[in-house]
């Protein structure tokens, strides 16, 4: 703790560690196949939700990560790239979009630590990674947030932590973006969920969403008051404007998105299902979650678990939070099992009933998602590399039952 403390206090801390049904066995069946589903996603279609049924089993990846040093996070990360699958042909000449987790409505840390190590993607995590895919042959990358501000988008980055001048001085080709409006382009991609949606059969997104080549979601774990994780998938509740799904038609928008949440006012854009079938948070926020997933799938979910909170998802979640100190990085190619993993890291059921630990005031997001076949959560199908799920487990106590 002192180690970390001290370097969020340093105004260079970023610096001072930055140097540049057979006879064959499951095994068996599993180096067979892994070649095989290898080359069926390089042909996927983009946005498309490719049949579980045609892929082999994932591939989770965990590891041991004991601090925020560049060095060592980015050792940490090519060595589960390397384990999960072909991350260098995932991104090589392609335009990656990085959705990082830095919505709040306070940019503070829990007790004595700072908004990156309890509440925040840190940053080093997302440097580590684009370092990582300028090496594999990114063409271009882009880092993405929509914040609650009308600060110009540089500085909402800086706001929170996020040291532009040392990202830009590291990484070529790297773009920013507040996803929070139209941003830099001129108008709003329509991105479809497909058949089976939920609540939503479409999203309008920041264009940045839709021309790209690969989207990555790298978050924190964290519990969540209404939708009891907030991991790869809860992620991508974030690329929603507020523009659209806030404060209708106004582009400087920067209210909460409770058009979601509640459901009892109508977005700007087209696409939700009607007549509203709930508004209860609970019911709607994972299922809108799971539209959202399917409508712009993501093609790698990295999960910064070196240091988080406890009980919620921010410090606004008060004084039934606290710090947990997991020591992991996490990854994996398919969020459904990537996020299934990580709740078991954390000392949930993948599969619990509806409105019970973790998911106590919500559905569970991983049972809707693999019910939709964007991944299972059955950790019987999901092939976990580096450390066992019973050598990184961590408890981590969720919030609360608000019955």
């Amino acid at each position: 703790m002192y180690f970390l403390r001290n370097r969020v206090a340093h105004p260079d801390w970023q610096v001072k560690f930055m140097k540049a049904p057979c006879s064959l066995t499951r095994r068996q069946f599993l180096k067979t196949s892994t070649a095989l589903g290898a080359a069926v996603m390089s042909a996927r279609p983009a946005r498309a939700v490719w049949p579980l049924q045609f892929q082999s089993y994932p591939k989770v990846g965990i590891e041991r990560c004991r601090r925020y040093d560049y060095e060592l996070v980015r050792a940490t990360l090519a060595k589960l790239f390397d384990g999960i699958g072909d991350i260098p042909a995932l991104v090589k000449g392609k335009t990656v979009t990085i959705k990082v987790n830095l919505t709040s409505y306070m940019a503070e840390g829990v007790y004595t630590l700072s908004s990156v190590e309890t509440v925040h993607t840190h940053p080093v995590v997302v440097l580590a990674a684009c370092s990582l895919f300028q090496e594999y042959g990114a063409r271009r990358m882009i880092i993405c947030e929509s914040f609650p501000s009308n600060d110009e988008t540089l500085q909402a980055f800086n706001n929170h932590k996020y040291d532009v001048a040392l990202f830009q001085s590291q990484i070529q080709n790297l773009e920013w973006e507040n996803t929070r409006n139209l941003g830099s382009g001129s108008r709003y991609s329509t991105l479809s969920v497909g058949e089976g949606a939920y609540l939503f059969n479409s999203f309008d997104l920041n264009y940045r969403y839709a021309e790209t080549d690969v989207m990555v979601s790298i978050a924190k774990m964290k519990n969540h008051d209404i939708a009891g994780i907030t991991l790869s998938m809860k992620n991508l509740f974030g690329i929603t404007p507020n523009s659209l799904y806030a404060d209708p038609g106004n582009e400087r928008a920067t209210k909460v998105r409770t058009l979601l949440h509640d459901g009892t006012t109508r977005p700007a854009a087209d696409g939700e299902i009607q007549p509203v079938t709930s508004h209860d948070p609970g019911f709607r926020v994972p299922r809108i979650v799971t539209d959202i997933c399917r409508a712009r799938p993501i093609d790698l979910a990295i999960i910064d678990a070196i240091v988080t909170m406890t009980g919620g998802e921010g410090a606004w979640n008060g004084l039934q939070t606290g710090i947990a100190v997991p020591n992991l990085l996490i990854a994996g190619t398919n969020c459904v099992s990537t996020d299934a993993v990580t709740a078991s890291v954390m000392g949930y059921d993948p599969h619990a009933a509806d409105r019970t630990k973790p998911f106590y005031n919500c559905s569970n997001i991983l049972r809707l998602a693999a019910d939709r076949n964007l991944g299972t959560n059955d950790l019987d199908q999901i092939e976990v590399i580096g450390l066992s799920i019973e050598d990184a487990r961590y408890f981590i106590q969720p919030g609360l039952d608000r019955g």
